[in-house]
């Protein structure tokens, strides 16, 4: 009987796999401790405590970076999620500091994050036209209100690209009720307040 040569080196794919989940390991976790800290850069920015917003941003860039560089492309994928924060920290940043959206070349991230953290944008800015609401700051609600539709009004024509960036169509549909149900409660606001 002949017997077939073995050159599988079960030993040397082994050790190469323990590598490649060693990789994954420590960007999932990188990932994850950039993550979290997103929360407190929104709560800054909503506080108006722009410098502080700015310095961890800074970081958080530079960390982002520093992984990416690093990262094999098969675990990329575990950036995405702090890289749509990010992009959504620094446009929300650039609208109340700047008036401004930043383009897709000044952010320098890939578009899956740049457009997806756009369309969290208006999420965030929602929550900044109660705030202005509540503290009766109209004309400021007004112009955030405007920047959820600006922002909008140029992403959602994409929203058919589902297939190349996956729940693109599904933030686009949450953006867009998240924008008509903004305008039912200013409506609402306008009529009570003329009452």
């Amino acid at each position: 009987m002949n017997l077939i040569k073995n050159e599988i080196e079960q030993e040397a794919l082994l050790k190469e796999l323990e590598l490649l989940d060693s990789q994954r390991e420590h960007i999932y976790k990188e990932g994850r401790s950039i993550l979290v800290l997103f929360p407190k850069i929104f709560v800054m920015l909503r506080q108006e405590k722009i410098n502080d917003a700015k310095e961890y941003l800074l970081n958080l860039r530079q960390r982002l970076d520093e992984l990416s560089s690093k990262t094999d492309f098969r675990w990329k994928k575990y950036l995405l999620p702090a890289q749509i924060e990010y992009v959504e920290a620094i446009v929300y940043l650039s609208i109340l500091e700047e008036s401004r959206i930043p383009s897709y070349k000044e952010v320098a991230f890939e578009i899956e994050p740049y457009l997806l953290g756009l369309l969290d944008c208006i999420g965030e800015l929602r929550r900044s036209v109660y705030d202005k609401i509540n503290e009766k700051n109209l004309e400021k609600a007004k112009f955030l209100y405007n920047s959820m539709i600006e922002i909008f009004d140029h992403i959602s024509s994409f929203s058919y690209f589902d297939n190349v960036i996956p729940s693109l169509r599904r933030k686009v549909d949450l953006a867009r009720r998240l924008i008509e149900e903004t305008y039912i409660d200013i409506t609402k606001i306008k009529v009570l307040g003329t009452q």
